[in-house]
């Protein structure tokens, strides 16, 4: 029987690629989404076509907070063993100081690191059951602080302490690592000056989305790899 791993927010960009990555893996998929119907719905298709019954679709807003229960109900209905989480979905824009609203800090906390919480909690039985994984997508610039983004860097800052308090938590049974993106596209605004944030990278290019996945991958497969932050950015991080 095939491993399943759960993507967040796996239709599109960073979380597609890694669904893409774990199916050629032989891996069952389910992928979450909330708003890109179109999206999932393509991408079940092409992973079905390939491969009877090898993904399955479930949409939900992670802002639900009071639905958590149901979601994981339905998450745990979809297959007999969950091997591998990994939570991929996020909110992603500026608050400046003096302009933030308390839906800001809802939004941005609710998919980045209240939901991975919740989503760990209630799949915990099953997880430790086949001594699975859980991987969380931080963001490898939050370290550093981000100017005009304070809110989602105390989210994605939090997910990084959530992933080694879990791995401390869960261990042995389950190990918790998490994967922490560079500059992979540049923002679709043209706000970013390209020729200045490649002299920030010391390898001197954008990353891929694809660089995600097979890091994802990579500390899935191994087992003696827990509590870590690994950070694919080129090295940007280190300046």
């Amino acid at each position: 029987m095939n491993k399943t791993v759960i993507v967040t927010g796996g239709a599109k960009r960073i979380g597609k690629a890694i669904c893409k990555t774990f199916h050629d893996k032989g891996f069952d998929i389910i992928c979450h989404y909330n708003s890109s119907n179109e999206e999932a719905e393509a991408l079940g298709e092409e992973f079905n076509n390939s491969r009877e019954d090898s993904c399955k679709l479930i949409k939900f807003d992670l802002n639900e907070i009071n639905n958590y229960k149901n979601f994981t109900d339905k998450l745990i209905s979809l297959s007999s063993s969950i091997d591998v989480l990994i939570n991929n979905a996020s909110a992603f824009y500026a608050t400046s100081l003096g302009e933030s609203k308390e839906a800001d800090w809802e939004a941005l906390h609710n998919s980045n690191l209240r939901g991975p919480y919740l989503i760990s909690e209630l799949l915990k039985e099953n997880l430790i059951k086949s001594s699975g994984n859980i991987i969380n997508i931080t963001d490898a610039m939050v370290i550093r602080g981000m100017k005009n983004y304070t809110i989602y860097s105390t989210a994605k800052g939090g997910l990084e302490t959530l992933t080694k308090s879990l791995a401390k938590e869960l261990a042995p049974k389950v190990r918790v690592n998490g994967v922490a993106p560079g500059a992979i596209l540049l923002p679709s605004d043209g706000s970013s000056n390209e020729e200045l944030l490649l002299s920030q990278i010391p390898l001197g290019r954008l990353g891929t989305e694809q660089d995600i996945a097979s890091a994802a991958f990579h500390l899935c497969q191994n087992t003696y790899i827990t509590g870590q932050i690994l950070r694919v950015d080129g090295g940007r991080s280190l300046s």
